[in-house]
């Protein structure tokens, strides 16, 4: 029997108005409840075709059209369904580089090498600048002969 017949048939046993197909996709579901019936295409399968065509079978009756081949699907055949059209490919790991050591370098290399400055400079509780110094060694008592420097 041909597409168009089958869905006539199901629409008569629903009471809906038979909806109109794009002649040119081969691939799409067809799904029939009380509320009426929608076409969905598939362009690209997805998760969430998935659950929207899951959903549509809770409510009614989905038909699966394929090259003209018309399937209705069922909780028995749901799961193959899944697993061949909406379930999530699993993505191919990255090959794993092995680990590279530097390469060997002199000793002599090393020891000429400059030292790295540090990130931050350290503080010791106390601003190490000029103002600082001279308004500290004012705030000292002149009589005591103790002169204090940063460094």
């Amino acid at each position: 029997m041909k597409t168009n017949k089958i869905l006539d048939n199901y629409c008569r046993l629903y009471g809906v108005t038979m909806p109109e197909l794009d002649p040119t996709q081969t691939h799409y579901f067809v799904t029939f409840s009380a509320d009426g019936v929608s076409v969905l295409y598939m362009h690209k399968p997805s998760e969430l075709l998935g659950r929207i065509v899951c959903g549509a079978m809770k409510r009614g009756t989905v038909l699966y059209v394929h090259n003209g081949w018309v399937k209705p699907l069922t909780w028995e055949t749901w799961k193959r369904t899944w697993a061949k059209l909406f379930a999530p490919k699993p993505r191919k790991p990255k090959a794993l580089v092995p680990n590279r050591e530097p390469a060997y370098r002199s000793e002599i290399f090393e020891t000429m090498q400059p030292k790295r400055p540090a990130k931050k400079a350290r503080k010791c509780g106390y601003e190490r600048t000029y103002n600082a110094n001279t308004s500290m060694n004012l705030l000292s008592h002149p009589l005591s002969g103790v002169r204090v420097e940063c460094i």
